[in-house]
């Protein structure tokens, strides 16, 4: 290796910055491993305890590598970190701020487990993001003796340390806890704390960027090899004495299911309750499968779970049929639903107007905008009714796909292992019903311009809240109506995308059209390499259709004055 000092665990070692490319380490571009961190200019600007070292390569590239499996990617931090501390345990946990829970994903004799963000030392660390150092773990008021009695293997001295977000200093993603230094007492030094403290600096950015999707993959799996994680990891011990260990503490296998269901984030994609409650989330960074992960917490904080008394266990079978609902569509397809449904959570959740809604309404709003366009077949209306299509004739030519999205959004609720409101009363449910189906009906773009004209109606915020008090139907139809329409109010890269989309699926029904025989509408009949034509047909599309919907919103909502 390079001309630098070698630290006492061999793992970590000290160089000048000359020695960063010395003879007989591979220089950049010729095999040198992509360095775990985003920002260079953070690791030279550092302190100077970790100016003053690097890691091994071989480390290194296990952590940077994308191809790194979970189990080695785990097993590899563990290793180090009980080495070079000489520690008798080493267990990694992941941060769910999302459920606010502590997800234990790597560890010597317990099976996956989770457990609330406020309890246990672990939990203060992932809460207050604050390191500690125990020379007597049960000295600490925080420290839960639970998963102790559970394994019969008592912990003296503790480090619990906090991995922080590279997106977000001040936020935590995740948790390493080493157990009892292999000495007498068991406690670890302040120069242990420090090493592990590098240790961390250098694991950090890998656990933001590739350890999520290590997790995501495997995690899909199945509940074997989520055990097999574990397994491993006590196949490799070292230097353990053998009083010290008991058998894995069984897991039961509705908790390693319910670990396969969660939302292990990506790196490019670390989301918080704050991400989604924002016009900047960008669902087509996303992939669909987690989206549907996803669609279950949006419910849990709205707090529809609670107070509408909705089974968990029917939640996830429920997102996924709505999931496979929805068609390959370049523009109505999955994403887009639950962009919408995204879009009305971020205007539940910061609007006070929607306190005007019961939790039963709020409920059905949410499935409404999530359902509001399954199984929509990447054609219009008009395009419906000139084939004389089946729809068409089943609903008279009025609101033809708008009923058959309302239609296959109850006709899941039906289902026995899907019908997410059975908990409530049978007047709830005929609410909850209602407002599903009006809702859906309500984003029919003829009736775009009597919603606009109602809200141009309100002159006043005064008008418009007491519009709503005795309308709450007119506000969940504007909220679900706007967030369909919202993608042209997002950022422009995210705009853009859409407008790509969308112009995609109008150009295949103008071929469609013009196959069959008939004229297709103007504003789907040009080239998608024709930017000037896709540019004046956007523009008047954000001026004499959103502008006029969003603008009256606005206004509305916030009165003149602001």
């Amino acid at each position: 290796m390079g001309s630098g000092a070698s630290s006492a665990s061999g793992a970590l070692r000290t160089e000048t910055k000359e020695s960063y490319h010395s003879n007989d380490e591979p220089k950049s571009g010729s095999g040198w491993p992509s360095m775990p961190f985003r920002n260079w200019l953070e690791w030279t600007t550092g302190s100077e305890k970790i100016q003053t070292f690097r890691p091994a390569v071989a480390f290194l590239n296990v952590l940077s590598s994308p191809n790194t499996s979970l189990p080695v990617y785990v097993r590899t931090i563990i290793d180090e970190v009980m080495r070079i501390l000489n520690a008798d345990r080493c267990s990694i946990f992941f941060v769910d701020d999302m459920r606010r829970e502590v997800w234990c994903v790597g560890s010597l004799d317990m099976m996956p487990f989770n457990m609330p963000w406020d309890k246990g030392i672990v939990g203060m660390v992932a809460t207050e993001g604050k390191l500690v150092n125990l020379q007597d773990a049960h000295s600490h008021p925080a420290f839960d003796p639970e998963i102790e009695k559970k394994t019969g293997y008592v912990v003296k001295g503790l480090i619990s340390l906090p991995l922080k977000s590279t997106m977000n200093h001040e936020k935590t993603i995740g948790v390493i806890q080493v157990l009892n230094k292999r000495n007498s007492s068991g406690a670890f030094s302040e120069a242990d704390l420090e090493e592990l403290q590098k240790i961390t600096m250098v694991v950090g950015d890998s656990f933001y960027r590739q350890r999520w999707k290590a997790l995501e993959s495997v995690f899909e799996n199945n509940d074997t090899e989520v055990a097999a994680v574990l397994n491993q990891h006590r196949e490799r011990t070292v230097g353990s004495s053998q009083s010290s260990r008991t058998p894995a503490m069984s897991s039961p296998p509705e908790i390693l299911r319910s670990l396969s269901r969660q939302p292990f984030l990506r790196a490019h994609s670390p989301l918080s309750v704050d991400d989604l409650v924002s016009l900047n989330f960008d669902v087509l960074e996303q992939r669909e499968s987690f989206l549907e992960e996803l669609v279950p917490d949006i419910l849990r904080h709205a707090g529809s779970i609670d107070a509408c008394k909705i089974q968990e266990e029917k939640l996830g079978a429920w997102a996924s049929t709505v999931h496979q609902g929805y068609r390959t569509n370049p523009f109505h397809n999955f994403y887009h639903g639950f962009g919408v449904y995204q879009m009305c959570f971020y205007q539940l959740s910061v609007l006070d107007t929607f306190s005007k809604i019961s939790a039963t309404q709020g409920f059905g709003m949410l499935v409404a905008a999530l359902c509001h366009d399954i199984d929509h077949p990447g054609v219009t209306n008009s395009y419906l009714m000139k084939q004389q299509d089946d729809l068409a004739l089943r609903y008279n030519d009025v609101s033809v796909l708008e009923n058959h999205h309302a239609a296959v959004a109850c006709t899941i609720l039906r289902d026995g292992a899907t019908n997410i409101a059975q908990g409530m009363d049978s007047a709830e449910q005929g609410i909850f019903r209602k407002t599903i189906i009006k809702c859906i009906l309500a984003t029919d773009m003829a009736h775009h311009q009597g919603l606009c004209q109602r809200l141009i109606g309100c002159v006043s915020a005064e008008d418009f809240q007491s519009t709503v008090t005795e309308d709450t139907q007119l506000l969940m139809n504007v909220c679900v109506h706007a967030a369909d329409l919202s993608a042209q109010v997002l950022r422009w890269e995210v705009a853009k995308k859409w407008e790509d989309r969308i112009c995609q699926e109008f150009t295949e029904q103008a071929a469609k059209e013009e196959e069959l025989g008939f004229t297709p509408e103007p504003f789907m009949h040009f080239k998608m390499e024709d930017t000037k034509q896709r540019g004046k047909l956007q523009r008047d599309f954000i001026d004499f259709v959103l502008r006029p919907l969003w603008a009256a919103r606005t206004k509305a909502e916030l009165g003149n004055g602001d």
